[in-house]
């Protein structure tokens, strides 16, 4: 499945799942990610990020082509340029992030979850040496993507 063609929720094999209890209530990341690691470096581990996802386990999900990948690896960095503490260049750009909603059509199970974990890990576990990411905030990232990407899961 192409993430520039999602298939639509009403032509999914299984029913929606939503997992109990709610969106997360997750501590917001600090500011001082984006202070240190500005735009160039939000994008650039983003670009390393969708470069894993792309020869991981769940690549189906994402685009086939290079370019195609890089595209979402750089809206993934807007929507996180915002959550890091920077600009809202996400919303000026594509609108509400909704991001339960946006990613409704791909059949995200646990196991898909733990795959695109995996691959985050990876990234971040490089993230003070190469993106420059403050190292004492690396966990508070982790702690916000493990919670959220827990609401993401919409299939059992």
């Amino acid at each position: 499945m192409d993430i520039f063609n999602p298939l639509p929720s009403h032509e999914r094999d299984e029913p929606i799942y939503t997992p109990p209890g709610g969106p997360p209530q997750t501590d917001r990341i600090p500011p001082a990610v984006y202070e240190s690691m500005r735009e160039d470096n939000i994008t650039a581990f983003f670009q390393a990020f969708y470069t894993r996802l792309g020869e991981s386990s769940i690549s189906d999900m994402f685009p086939k082509s290079e370019k195609n990948l890089m595209r979402a690896a750089d809206k993934s960095a807007a929507m996180f340029t915002f959550l890091f503490g920077g600009p809202h260049i996400y919303q000026r750009t594509y609108g509400r992030p909704m991001m339960r909603a946006r990613h409704i059509p791909f059949v995200i199970t646990e196991e898909g979850r733990q795959e695109w974990l995996r691959c985050y890990r990876e990234t971040l576990d490089e993230a003070v040496e190469k993106y420059a990411m403050p190292a004492e905030h690396v966990e508070s990232v982790w702690n916000f993507v493990t919670e959220f990407s827990a609401w993401m899961v919409n299939a059992k």
